[in-house]
């Protein structure tokens, strides 16, 4: 996009704006980039970017799993932008990319990574074209904003570029069938000993088959519509995964994860099977990017699970999660 006259008093402003918000000793995480995309509509498409952008979506996990590749990332040595300290929508990816770019509004950086709030995809995704889109999972959510798991699917399929590769989890059902005609890779656990033959959830984000409304047969069931399932009547049914889970060992603490031929193992930072399947996110991602087996597991072991997001305590002998 040409940049203009707007776009340059909409960066130098900005650029003022930020300076003298950290002088105030504020964040300046959000306001730079909210000044800009009033100023001139359409920045976020007009400014310069990184050559490799990482955006991670999703229901549940998208900040955690954004920390984390970013802990990973600068533990070996990477430099890149990102929104960590600011918001998930237009404004604060904007403010990013402000603080990536010189005064002639050129980027300083190859790498960004990027959380991206579902609903922010229509004011994000057509002007900046995600190398990799990660979706963690997709679920009902506040009623009140979110309303239904295939309203934020259809948002999120009609404002992915084409060109974007998907990283999705694959044991989701609905997760793994966002902008179907992209590129994609799967990330997912294999049958674990806790899960069930059959859904035993009254409420449930996926029950019949998107493509002939046919009830859905489980394989096994993990959670809600996470699991293994297949239609009988069509041929909608969980895809075939890319980076797979084949052992969970949470007595030693590890996963054995297999990609094609190569079986690797990594250590767990968490028993929780929430943030097991954020951490199988993570070194999905971060093979993507380039690095190493051994890079990522020496840097994952180093990390922490955000105490907001999970913790535990023991009172009075009860162990409270």
């Amino acid at each position: 996009m040409k940049k203009g006259f707007r776009f340059y008093i909409a960066l130098w402003g900005a650029k003022a704006v930020t300076v003298l918000l950290k002088l105030l000793r504020r964040n300046a995480s959000f306001f730079p980039g909210k000044f800009a995309t009033v100023v001139c509509p359409g920045f976020i498409g007009k400014i310069d970017k990184p050559n490799t952008i990482v955006a991670v979506t999703g229901t549940n996990g998208k900040t955690t799993v954004c920390n984390m590749i970013e802990d990973i990332l600068k533990d070996n040595n990477y430099t890149f932008i990102d929104n960590r300290y600011g918001s998930n929508i237009d404004a604060g990816v904007a403010t990013a990319l402000i603080s990536g770019v010189n005064m002639k509004g050129k980027a300083k950086k190859d790498l960004a990574i990027f959380e991206v709030d579902e609903r922010s995809s229509p004011k994000i995704y057509p002007y900046m074209t995600p190398t990799y889109l990660v979706c963690t999972n997709l679920f009902r959510d506040s009623l009140m904003r979110n309303a239904h798991t295939e309203f934020i699917s259809e948002i999120l399929t009609k404002n992915i570029p084409k060109e974007t590769t998907l990283i999705l989890n694959g044991d989701d059902l609905i997760a793994s069938n966002i902008a179907p005609e992209n590129k994609r890779i799967y990330f997912g656990i294999d049958r674990l000993d806790t899960d069930g033959d059959k859904c035993e959830n009254i409420a449930r984000d996926i029950i019949v088959c998107p493509k002939c409304n046919s009830k859905l047969v489980y394989d096994y069931v993990r959670y809600n519509h996470i699991g293994k399932a297949h239609c009988p009547n069509s041929d909608f049914k969980s895809p075939n995964i890319d980076y797979l889970v084949t052992n969970l060992d949470l007595e030693n603490m590890k996963i054995t994860l297999r990609n094609g031929d190569l079986q690797e193992k990594y250590d767990l930072i968490s028993d929780n099977i929430i943030n097991i399947y954020n951490i199988v996110t993570v070194i999905t991602v971060l093979k993507q990017l380039g690095l190493s087996s051994e890079q990522i597991n020496e840097s994952l072991k180093k990390q922490k699970i955000v105490d907001t997001r999970y913790s535990e305590e023991t009172v009075n002998g009860k162990k409270i999660i």
